[in-house]
């Protein structure tokens, strides 16, 4: 799903990204316009690329002709839509304009972060840099990402926090694209985002309905992050593993929808193994939604006699693997639990060796 710029911006706004002031323009409801003296954009709030040479940015000066060029455009079609809300945002003085991105590249079946110290159209020449789930995302590797693309010295570190504040974004929103074309530097050295370019996951909208794929192994999978999910199930072939199925349960849903997947997940026929595997969250509940895993595998049955290994983290992790650990010395399954401190890799291995190898290796505890 494609977000709206006012709604992208909201988005870069929680995460404390820095906005420019403005108030929405919503057709047959005008705005207070106290603060719309000073020099400000009217951008057509579509989702057609290009909006400025079709006519959907114009710039306004007062109260009075903000007034008159946004009924204006609220007539307007651009780009075979027609405009119904305009962001009326202030004017932005960028002492330079920059470009940042995250978004999947197919070729190298990897999330890419790109990067160029010139934003708006000179965006061609960004440079792309791949990104290795199985080793972690660490703050180096967005420096040296930022020095490769040929920023200033001075402008490193101010960037860094961006792009980190970016990624959050892109990991934990299940976004597919997230985008900030221009990122104003100013004068006092502020960076500030021009415009919001966010594609989220579908199914991040429709929290309670999740994507199922049946692809015919023996390992069940209830993977959590979009793109990060296609990883994981690359990383567990790479290691002989077999998936039964592609499904995620990414963002952070209650514990009602991770029992219904996992009740589905597990139906599967002719399992071997059950791999539940995520990164690092920041706003997901782990407690919740391994709370909803374990009330959807007690009602499985036949009951579930293979491995499980579960690779989870983030916010309530040690309620949850406390929780789970009971489970396991209850003796009603065989868990294996591990956080961060085991990769994504590592877990892959971990999955395969239990389901078709020693099943007398040991258990992983954190």
């Amino acid at each position: 799903m494609n977000l709206y710029e006012h709604e992208g911006k909201k988005l870069f706004s929680r995460y404390g990204i820095a906005v420019p002031r403005s108030v929405l323009w919503r057709k047959g409801n005008e705005p207070r316009r106290q603060w719309m003296k000073s020099p400000v954009v009217l951008k057509a709030q579509i989702l057609a690329g290009e909006r400025k040479k079709a006519g959907g940015i114009l710039f306004a000066s007062g109260s009075a002709d903000v007034a008159r060029r946004s009924r204006a455009m609220l007539r307007k079609i651009v780009a075979g839509e027609a405009i119904k809300n305009i962001l009326v945002e202030e004017r932005v003085a960028g002492a330079r304009e920059w470009y940042v991105s995250f978004s999947y590249d197919t070729a190298r079946r990897a999330p890419v972060l790109a990067l160029s110290p010139h934003g708006g159209t000179g965006i061609a020449n960004a440079r792309v840099s791949a990104i290795d789930l199985s080793s972690g995302v660490e703050d180096f590797f967005f420096r040296d990402a930022i020095r490769s693309a040929g920023f200033r010295r001075e402008d490193v570190v101010p960037l860094l926090g961006i792009v980190k504040k970016l990624w959050s974004i892109f990991w934990n929103e299940s976004a597919l694209l997230a985008e900030i074309n221009p990122l104003f530097r100013l004068s006092t050295g502020e960076l500030v985002a021009g415009d919001a370019k966010i594609i989220l996951d579908d199914e991040k909208v429709c929290p309670g309905e999740r994507r199922f794929i049946s692809l015919g192994g023996d390992i069940a999978i209830l993977a959590s992050g979009g793109g990060a999910s296609l990883l994981s199930i690359d990383a567990l072939v790479r290691r002989g593993g077999r998936p039964a199925n592609y499904t995620e349960y990414s963002g952070n849903p209650p514990a009602s929808v991770v029992r219904a997947l996992t009740k589905k997940v597990l139906s599967q026929k002719g399992l071997r193994g059950c791999w539940v595997v995520g990164g690092t969250a920041n706003f997901t509940d782990i407690y919740e939604t391994l709370s909803g895993f374990v009330a959807g595998l007690g009602e499985v049955k036949p009951k579930p006699r293979y491995p499980i290994v579960i690779r989870r983290d983030g916010p309530r992790q040690k309620e949850a693997l406390r929780m789970l650990e009971g489970v396991r010395e209850a003796g009603r399954y065989e868990l294996y639990l591990s956080g961060s401190e085991t990769s994504i890799s590592e877990s892959a291995d971990m999955i395969v060796k239990y389901a078709y190898g020693n099943k007398t290796a040991r258990r992983v505890k954190k």
